[in-house]
C-alpha cells in the first residue's frame, strides 16, 4: 500500500518532479566530474608541480667524501622504486677554462644515461625547466654546455672549442649549447660525468645526487621520525609515498649516503595541490548547494499543493513522522534518479575535462556512480526536510482549514 501511494505520488506533478531531478543531476554532475579528474590526474598534477626541481638530495654521510656511482642503481630497488622518476649524480670541481682563463664549476653529470634496461635518466629529467640553446652533450663525447653568463664571459658559443684544466690534467671539449636558468646554472658548465671524473682522478665517483620522486603531500604536523611512531603509524607512513618515507628507505638501502628533502619544492607542491583540492571541493559544494536550492523550491511547491492530503493523513491518525517519511521517501527516489543521471553525465564530463584542460586520459570510473546516487539522496532529503517539517508543524484542523481556504 505504501509503495503504491509512493508510485502514484511520483506520477503527479511531473513538472516539479522533473525540476527536482534536474537540479540534483546538475549538482552531482559537477561533483562527479571534479572527483573523477582529481582521482585520475592526481599523480600527473603532482608530477607537473614537482617537475620544477628534484625534491630529494643525496650526499655522503661524511663531509668531503665521495660515493660510488654504481650504488645509484640501488635507489631503483626500494619499496617506492616506481615513484623514482629521475636521478642525476654530480661531480662539480672548479676548473680553469681556456680561452679566457676563467675559473668556474665544471659540473659532471648524466644527460641520457641508461641506469637499467628501459630506464634512462639524467639532468634534463631532474631539472626540466632548464632551457638549452643548442643541445645537451652526448654521454660518450667530449662535449660541454655553458651557462649563459659563463659563455658571455668566455666569449664562446655553440661550436666553439674549450679546454678545461685541473692541475696537470686537461680535457678538450666542444661547446654544443648554452643553458639559461636565471640561477646558479648560468655561471656553470655541464659535461659528461666520465670526463669530470678523469679530471679529478676519481673514476666512478660522485659527490652529490638529485632525485625526483613522485610523492604524496605530507602534512606539516606529521611525525616523520620512525623511532617515535607506533607500529600502526609506522606502517601507514612507510606505505605512503611521503618524501620523508622515500628518503628513509633510500638511507636504509645506502648507509654511506644521507638523503634529505628539498623542502622548498615539496612544500610548494603540497601547498598548491592542497589549495587546488580545496578549490575543486568548493566548486563541487557550490554545485550541490545550487541543486539543494532547486530541490527545496520544488518540494516546497509540492507540499503546498498537497497540504490537504497531508492534513487528512494526520487527521485520520497517521503519525506525523510517517507522513514526513512519506514525503522524504519521495524526495529520496527523486535524488536517486537525479544522482544516477548526473553521475553518468559527470563521468563523461570528467573525461572531457581531463583531456581538454589537463591533457590526461581519464579512465572510466563507474565505481563513482553509487556515490553519486548516495550524494543525490543526501541532497534531496536534506533540501526537502525543512519545507516538509514546516508544512506539518500545525494541528490537523489548521492544516485542513488552510488547504481548503
Amino acid at each position: 500500500m505504501y509503495a503504491r501511494l509512493l508510485i502514484e505520488s511520483l506520477r503527479r506533478g511531473t513538472r516539479r518532479k522533473l525540476l527536482a531531478v534536474t537540479a540534483v543531476a546538475l549538482g552531482t554532475l559537477g561533483a562527479t566530474a571534479l572527483a573523477e579528474v582529481v582521482l585520475a590526474s592526481g599523480d600527473r598534477l603532482a608530477a607537473e608541480l614537482g617537475s620544477y626541481g628534484a625534491n630529494l638530495v643525496m650526499v655522503p654521510v661524511r663531509e668531503g667524501e665521495t660515493l660510488p656511482v654504481d650504488d645509484l642503481a640501488t635507489v631503483r630497488k626500494i619499496f617506492w622504486r616506481n615513484n623514482i622518476v629521475a636521478l642525476a649524480p654530480f661531480h662539480a670541481p672548479r676548473v680553469r677554462m681556456e680561452p679566457g682563463g676563467m675559473v668556474a664549476p665544471l659540473v659532471g653529470t648524466w644527460f641520457d644515461h641508461a641506469l637499467e634496461p628501459g630506464w634512462r635518466t639524467g639532468l634534463p629529467r631532474t631539472r626540466p625547466t632548464l632551457k638549452v640553446e643548442g643541445r645537451w652533450p652526448r654521454e660518450d663525447a667530449g662535449e660541454v654546455v655553458l651557462g649563459r653568463r659563463l659563455a658571455e664571459g668566455l666569449s664562446l658559443r655553440a661550436g666553439s672549442e674549450l679546454r678545461a684544466a685541473l692541475g696537470t690534467r686537461k680535457e678538450s671539449l666542444r661547446v654544443v649549447g648554452v643553458v639559461t636558468s636565471g640561477g646558479e646554472e648560468d655561471d656553470q658548465a655541464f659535461a659528461p660525468l666520465g670526463i669530470v671524473q678523469r679530471l679529478t682522478g676519481q673514476p666512478g665517483r660522485f659527490t652529490r645526487a638529485e632525485i625526483f620522486a613522485l610523492t604524496s603531500p605530507e602534512s606539516r604536523n606529521t611525525n616523520s621520525d620512525p623511532e617515535r611512531m607506533s607500529p600502526e603509524e609506522y606502517e601507514a607512513w612507510y606505505c605512503t609515498a611521503y618524501p620523508s618515507s622515500i628518503a628513509f628507505q633510500i638511507n636504509r638501502a645506502l648507509p654511506r649516503a644521507r638523503t634529505s628533502i628539498v623542502y622548498g619544492v615539496t612544500n610548494a607542491t603540497s601547498d598548491v595541490l592542497g589549495r587546488l583540492r580545496w578549490v575543486l571541493a568548493a566548486l563541487a559544494g557550490v554545485a550541490l548547494a545550487g541543486a539543494a536550492v532547486g530541490v527545496t523550491a520544488a518540494m516546497t511547491a509540492t507540499v503546498i499543493e498537497r497540504r490537504l492530503e497531508a492534513g487528512l493523513l494526520v487527521a485520520i491518525g497517521t503519525p506525523r513522522s510517517r507522513v514526513v517519511l512519506f514525503f522524504l521517501s519521495e524526495a529520496a527516489l527523486l535524488g536517486v534518479l537525479g544522482g544516477l543521471t548526473g553521475g553518468a553525465a559527470g563521468l563523461v564530463a570528467g573525461r572531457l575535462l581531463g583531456s581538454g584542460v589537463l591533457g590526461v586520459t581519464v579512465p572510466w570510473m563507474p565505481v563513482l556512480l553509487p556515490f553519486a546516487a548516495l550524494l543525490g539522496i543526501a541532497v534531496a532529503v536534506v533540501a526537502s526536510a525543512a519545507p516538509v517539517a514546516r508544512a506539518l508543524e500545525r494541528y490537523p484542523a489548521e492544516i485542513l482549514k488552510r488547504a481548503t481556504a
